[in-house]
């Protein structure tokens, strides 16, 4: 009996399967999102109010989700010590992500390549940059405190008169560095770790960069609520209380809400589809080595990549669609009213400013999903799915 035996290229290999145009598919799809996530993210919670600019100036920095303000705000007290060109402090706009994003996609590939060369490297690299640091923190202090000595006698590196015998600064002096780091990773942390994710295959760096992305959101509106506001004022730019006039698509969703609902999609494709990777590829390492050549197990992989793909954009289709809808529910359903009854009461309250703020469209949608839930009695939702995954298994047969 011949067993059939796969193209060495098609195997289930990990190193082959890191090169299928699927799995490209969805690394690229997840890296795309994650940066359109930090330009989203700038646009809605990366500015200053503008009473806080008028009082602080342009150098003043409030905690907003953006670099340059702290970065400038260091140099106008002292030298900064990352060189203005991989800050993009005297940038504008989006360049100012330009080359730090750069810099995050190179040390992705370090960290990737220094990965796959083994546990000894690894540990050689730790020591070498522990090595470094030390040395950067002490020799500058030493040699210039023994030249001191040397010159004039001995003497404390501290409490002397003339600056220039305080060599103990010198011992501070990188920890400006890693202050810049600090701002700099307000924004860009959470870009690394997330490319670190998709690309070496990390589920916990790519959970991590969405819970810090779910976190700013968090403290942004905590931080710019009314009550908390008037007792310390911080200076971030707060959203606007109204969600506002439905205008966009054809009076489907409003400006602010479709901001809003693009942050939370894209959230969505960039875990869902550097999450599908790694649980795909996890299925792959586990088979036995027979498995992997075996031309069953290879179309039942190619099945379940390309049906995860084919879900992922139906799926988060239909999340976009029907949360616009939940959030415009209210005004359906007023103006279904107002069809049957006619009554001026139904124009008064489409016109209620409370529909309008946060907790009217929390309404809203809460309406649209009993509603949703209650039509199943109505409605036979399990048959009209299961017609849809039959004509979907049609299409790709």
């Amino acid at each position: 009996m011949v067993i059939d035996v796969v193209p060495e290229s098609k195997t289930l290999h990990i190193s082959k399967l890191r090169l299928r145009w699927q799995v490209l598919l969805l690394q690229i799809i997840s890296t795309v999102s994650l940066l359109l996530i930090m330009r989203k993210m700038n646009e809605l919670f990366g500015s200053c109010s503008g009473q806080f600019v008028a009082n602080s100036g342009p150098e003043g920095w409030c905690p907003s989700y953006e670099h340059t303000r702290g970065i400038a705000w260091m140099k106008s007290n002292g030298d900064t010590v990352i060189p203005d060109l991989l800050t993009g402090v005297n940038e504008t706009g989006f360049d100012t992500f330009t080359v730090p994003v750069i810099l995050c996609f190179i040390i992705t590939g370090l960290w990737v390549v220094i990965l796959t060369r083994g546990e000894k490297l690894q540990l050689l690299i730790k020591r070498i940059f522990s090595v470094l640091m030390a040395a950067w923190f002490l020799l500058p202090f030493l040699v210039s405190w023994l030249i001191g000595i040397v010159s004039r006698g001995f003497y404390l590196p501290f409490s002397n008169s003339e600056d220039q015998f305080n060599h103990i600064n010198l011992v501070f002096a990188p920890l400006e560095f890693f202050f810049e780091l600090v701002f700099l990773g307000i924004v860009f942390a959470p870009i690394l770790a997330g490319l670190i994710g998709i690309w070496s295959l990390s589920k916990r760096m790519i959970t991590w960069a969405t819970s810090y992305f779910l976190i700013v959101i968090g403290i942004h509106a905590m931080l710019t609520f009314e009550g908390v506001t008037t007792a310390v004022d911080v200076g971030l730019q707060p959203l606007s209380a109204q969600i506002g006039e439905a205008t966009l698509y054809g009076g489907l969703i409003s400006p602010l809400a479709f901001d809003l609902l693009t942050v939370a999609i894209l959230l969505l494709l960039f875990l869902e589809s550097g999450l599908a990777v790694i649980t795909n590829l996890e299925y792959a390492s586990i088979l036995p080595e027979a498995s992997k050549r075996d031309p069953e197990y290879v179309n039942q992989f190619n099945n379940i990549i390309n049906g995860h793909m084919a879900h992922l954009f139906s799926i988060i289709t239909v999340v976009a669609i029907t949360t616009a809808l939940a959030l415009e529910f209210d005004d359906f359903l007023i103006s279904f009213v107002a069809v049957l009854e006619g009554s001026q009461w139904s124009g008064q309250v489409k016109e209620s400013l409370e529909l309008q703020l946060t907790y009217g469209k929390v309404i809203s949608a809460s309406l649209f999903m009993i509603v949703v839930a209650g039509g199943r009695f109505v409605i036979p939702w399990q048959r009209i799915t299961g017609f849809i995954e039959t004509g979907l298994s049609k299409i790709r047969g």
